[in-house]
């Protein structure tokens, strides 16, 4: 339900600035790509069900979600190792932590919230 409710909340940010929008007057959109933290999705399976109902009898009908998932990072303050964090952290928790895969020392998490980027592929007319 999660997904549901924020691919929704997307699709009307969509719509709405394609309404206000000139450059969309009258181009049909083919891709619109997407980057999202990992911490706010828990399927992105779900996600792009989501998508796919939300945009029937809208003007994005018919178009493609190329979903760009982005991990948070971690920089373990014991051992020094910085990168992606596990994929089994709570995106519910507001200060999440996880072990360092190097020395297992808990290690905040950073990033991997938000929307990173939207962009709109329209077709040429």
């Amino acid at each position: 339900m999660h997904e549901y409710s924020l691919m929704q909340r997307l699709i009307e940010t969509i719509l709405k600035n394609m309404e206000e929008g000139a450059d969309f007057q009258g181009r049909q959109v083919k891709e619109v790509r997407l980057a999202i933290g990992a911490l706010d999705i828990h399927s992105p399976e779900s996600f792009r069900q989501a998508y796919e109902v939300l945009i029937r009898e809208t003007p994005l009908a018919g178009s493609y979600l190329n979903l760009t998932v982005v991990p948070g990072s971690i920089a373990c303050p014991m051992c020094g190792f910085q990168g992606p964090c596990q994929e089994d952290v709570d995106g519910h928790d507001p200060m999440p932590v996880t072990p360092c895969p190097e020395c297992g020392t808990l290690a905040s998490v950073a990033g991997g919230r938000g929307i990173e980027a939207i962009e709109l592929i329209l077709e040429d007319q």
